[in-house]
């Protein structure tokens, strides 16, 4: 029966355990696996393979024990009946069936633990080689039980019945070969009972063939049983290695330590992780009681000591305890941890050591420490947040007041500055939010150097910023502080590659005077703030009680002109702009104006620094772009028309692409409006801004320098962009004729604008000598009462009729001698 597992297969089984074929599996290899009583990968199969072949051998020295006394009964037996020469033969191609089998099994068990992978051609060779032998007994059963006497019929059937069942269960493990044996003995048996000449040949042949499927069930089902306790020993193998190289990891790279200490307080092991954590070899840790170790690692402070000696008394009191707190420290870097451990006892009831584990928890310890500063500080800046800066009111406010003295009320005992940058919005908006977030950390550094250690720096949110000063002897010393940080926060600085110019406002409330409690404090600081900027931006201002009046007013315009745009409120107001060389006009500039029912005409004064600090002017910008084309588009000849862009919207990203729509819609060509900018939009550096512009001046657009001479003007932005024109300020006209040094200023504007071949504009103009003399040096265009006063859309026919019938001014004025002045009439 196992002679299949001879040398040359023991050999192959010995190659195929150390050789998989690279090729792409065939037919037979395919049938193998599905025919096998498991379902596992090519790697594992192998050795399950190994693992059936090896059960089967163990089995060999009984099985082919029987086969050699089974040989021996039959020759025995058969020796004076059957032919001799058949006897001989067959009983030695049994016999060299057994001496291969016991050359297999004596190959295996030198082999011992090397064996360790089966191919299925080695499963195919012990299927080939138990059916050779079954078919060997089927010869000596078709040959000589037919004619054989009734007792040695017996015996052949006895010896055939038992090598059946005995072969199946030898074979089970391995269960094409047991089904093979099976099925060649027994059907071999079946054909012999049924050639024989007894009565009930037939039923007992059909009985053995029954038997025989119900050994071959026993197989399949002994050999899916094997599969099962292979399957799952391979399972639990493959945890065991999971969980020892999780225990591996954990122990290595877990911020949990895993420890234990005998009685005398000394490691029983030392992982890799316990020897790097504390810097010693693991035989000398293990030489001392591990507390002599700690001891020396615990920081010499009062938190560290005290949680150190709670823990001494945990273990001294031999009880099991929970995230005791410990702190250690090595070469300057500290650690927290959480130890948890419980006492071992003996069977007496003796503490024979501790058994626990250490939960590093420095990552939470610092992961707090950062969530604790967070809660009262500033991410971006690293100035207190608005968090601290309300606990750091109340609690100077909680501080006993101190009289300034009889009748003088109480003295100040702090300032609170609430510090606003102008026009940060545009920052963000034209250079990005990383320019702006840089800015934002350069202010707070800024406002940081020219504070006191005592004094309070916080970010309130968004661009506002916050200091309190404190301790504070008079009004004079906020007052100073506020001019400082005026001065330190105006100096252009370089963020991210673009110059910036960083421009504050400033409100000041004084404590408690101004308020006694911290949200009144607030507003009233808001208020003030309001107040700086009110007054021109860069200014700092005291509160006072009059300013929740100007407030109230603001709000109201506010509210009020979210609806005026669409409730039809605001219109629009056209002043000509003459020619002074011929008294033609040229074109009109768009006022804007803004009627409400309760509140009246509103000032754009009033009004457009509203609508700028709300948001709301690029909607109404906008609007005025579309109502001034289109009036202009219905204007005769080439007159233009002027449109003021606020600082706000000509730096917004949207410019052109607003500018264009308004004139494809108007249908007006591009040469036949002016936008009329300030120079405010220079002080950020907004490249963005400046290619708008160029780009719109490319489509015959005008650009117009407006107000020049006020302000932040400089001769540089004349060279960063060609203006079309500039426009002298009303300011500089209407001292004309009353202070030298305005007529010199005129009169370098005018030589420049020459020079440079620009149009110049004269606003305000309401005079004859006015005319004169900006007609005398050079002045091109005006534009002021003098002509008209700005006038509605509907008057604009009528005027430009009667204009061209009969001039309000026919010819420039002539002045005498006694009406110029004297620097003209040298």
């Amino acid at each position: 029966m196992l002679q299949g597992l001879n040398d040359r297969g023991a050999r192959s089984l010995a190659i195929d355990s150390h050789q998989i074929s690279p090729r792409r599996p065939g037919w037979r290899h395919r049938l193998a696996h599905a025919l096998e009583p498991y379902r596992a990968e090519e790697g594992i199969a192998a050795t399950f393979r190994a693992r059936q072949l090896q059960a089967v051998l163990r089995l060999a020295p009984l099985t082919l024990l029987a086969n050699a006394l089974n040989v021996l009964l039959v020759v025995g037996s058969f020796w004076a009946s059957a032919p001799r020469g058949f006897l001989v033969v067959w009983g030695a191609a049994v016999a060299w069936a057994v001496w291969r089998g016991l050359g297999a099994w004596r190959h295996w068990r030198r082999s011992g633990d090397t064996w360790l992978r089966a191919s299925p051609r080695a499963m195919r060779r012990a299927t080939l080689n138990a059916a050779v032998l079954a078919a060997l007994w089927a010869v000596v059963l078709l040959v000589l039980f037919t004619d054989a006497d009734g007792p040695h019929q017996l015996m052949l059937a006895a010896i055939t019945t038992g090598m059946i069942c005995a072969g199946g269960f030898a074979l089970a493990t391995t269960p094409m070969a047991g089904t093979a044996w099976v099925v060649v003995l027994g059907s071999s048996a079946a054909v012999a009972l049924f050639r024989a000449s007894f009565p009930l040949a037939l039923p007992v042949s059909a009985l053995l063939v029954i038997y025989s499927l119900i050994v071959i069930a026993s197989v399949w089902a002994t050999a899916r049983l094997f599969g099962a306790r292979l399957m799952a020993e391979a399972e639990a193998e493959r945890q065991n290695e999971v969980i020892g190289l999780l225990l591996r990891d954990f122990e290595e790279n877990a911020s949990d330590v895993l420890w234990e200490i005998d009685d005398a307080g000394r490691l029983c092991h030392v992982s890799p992780r316990i020897e790097r954590l504390f810097g010693i070899p693991a035989a000398q840790l293990q030489a001392r009681p591990v507390v002599e170790w700690l001891q020396q690692m615990v920081p010499d402070e009062h938190e560290a000591l005290a949680q150190w000696r709670a823990l001494q008394q945990q273990v001294a009191g031999a009880q099991p305890f929970r995230d005791l707190p410990l702190v250690t420290a090595r070469k300057g870097h500290s650690r927290w941890w959480q130890v948890s451990a419980k006492p071992l006892f003996d069977g007496s009831g003796r503490c024979i050591g501790w058994r626990g584990v250490g939960t590093d928890v420095t990552d939470a310890q610092h992961a707090n420490r950062r969530l604790s500063w967070l809660a009262h500080f500033d991410a971006l800046t690293g100035v207190a947040n608005r968090h601290q800066l309300r606990a750091r009111l109340a609690e100077l406010l909680a501080l006993p007041h101190e009289r300034a003295g009889e009748g003088a009320g109480e003295a100040p005992q702090f300032a609170l500055l609430c510090i606003d940058l102008d026009h940060f919005k545009n920052i963000n908006d034209t250079l990005g939010h990383g320019t702006g977030d840089a800015l934002l950390q350069e202010v707070a550094q800024r406002l940081r150097t020219h504070t006191r250690r005592s004094d309070t720096v916080a970010r309130h949110g968004g661009d506002e910023f916050a200091v309190l000063l404190h301790p504070l002897q008079s009004a004079a010393e906020a007052q100073a502080l506020a001019a400082r940080l005026l001065g330190g926060l105006a100096e252009a600085c370089e963020v991210q590659g673009a110059r910036v110019a960083v421009r504050a406002s400033i409100g000041i409330v004084l404590a408690p005077g101004d308020g006694q409690d911290i949200d009144t404090l607030l507003s009233h600081a808001d208020l003030a703030l309001y107040a700086a900027k009110s007054a021109g931006r860069g200014e700092f201002r005291f509160y006072t009680p009059e300013m929740a009046a100007v407030t109230r007013r603001r709000l109201l315009l506010e509210q009020a002109l979210r609806e005026a745009l669409p409730r039809g409120e605001l219109s629009l107001a056209f002043q000509p702009q003459v020619d002074l060389a011929n008294w033609q006009v040229t074109g009109f500039e768009a006022l804007l104006r803004w009627q409400h029912p309760t509140l009246g005409a509103v000032s754009p004064v009033e009004f457009i620094s509203v609508a700028e600090e709300s948001g709301l002017i690029g909607d109404i910008g906008a609007w005025v772009l579309q109502e001034a084309c289109r009036q202009c588009a219905g204007w005769p000849g080439a007159l233009t028309v002027s449109v003021n862009v606020s600082p706000v919207q000509a730096m917004s990203q949207d410019l052109r692409a607003v500018v264009l729509a308004a004139l494809q819609v108007a249908g007006l060509p591009a040469t036949r409006l002016e936008l009329e900018i300030t120079e405010s939009i220079f002080l950020h550096d907004a490249k963005t801004t400046l290619d708008q512009l160029h780009a719109l001046r490319a489509t015959g657009l005008r650009i117009a320098l407006d107000d020049f001479g006020t302000g932040y003007s400089s001769l540089a932005y004349l060279r960063r962009f060609p203006f079309d024109t500039l426009k002298i300020d009303r300011s500089f006209v209407r001292e004309l004729m009353q202070r030298p040094d305005a007529r010199a200023i005129v009169k370098m504007i005018l030589g420049l604008a020459r020079t440079l071949r620009m149009k110049t504009v004269a606003e305000g103009v309401e005079e004859p000598a006015q005319a004169g003399l900006l007609t005398h040096h050079g002045c091109t265009t005006l534009q002021g009462y003098l002509v008209a006063r700005p006038m509605p859309a509907a008057e604009v026919p009528g005027w430009l009729a009667d204009w061209a019938a009969e001039p309000l001014l026919p010819q420039p004025p002539a002045l005498s001698t006694a009406q110029m002045p004297l620097e003209v009439i040298g």
